[in-house]
């Protein structure tokens, strides 16, 4: 037997076509995150769900990683500020 991963491109595909909600959410949550740090929540849940979704689970974890990163840094920024 012949068993071969889809190309990332394929696997986004793919993963569009299943749960458009959770790829978009992840990638315009994770960049959105960048200025309002608490949208990093919703790049964390849909980056885990596309773990779910595609066969490169990494990427998933990718997002999720940068979502929780910027949340992160913005809580401890705030327990210095204050």
């Amino acid at each position: 037997m012949n068993s071969t991963t889809p190309s990332i491109v394929d696997d986004l595909k793919l993963a569009n076509e299943r749960n458009p909600a959770h790829l978009w959410g992840a990638v315009i949550s994770a960049l959105g995150s960048l200025f309002v740090p608490i949208v990093g929540l919703v790049a964390t849940y849909s980056g885990y769900k596309l773990t779910d979704l595609m066969s490169r689970s990494w990427i998933g974890y990718l997002f999720a990683a940068f979502g929780l990163t910027n949340v992160t840094v913005w809580i401890l920024y705030l327990i210095t500020v204050f």
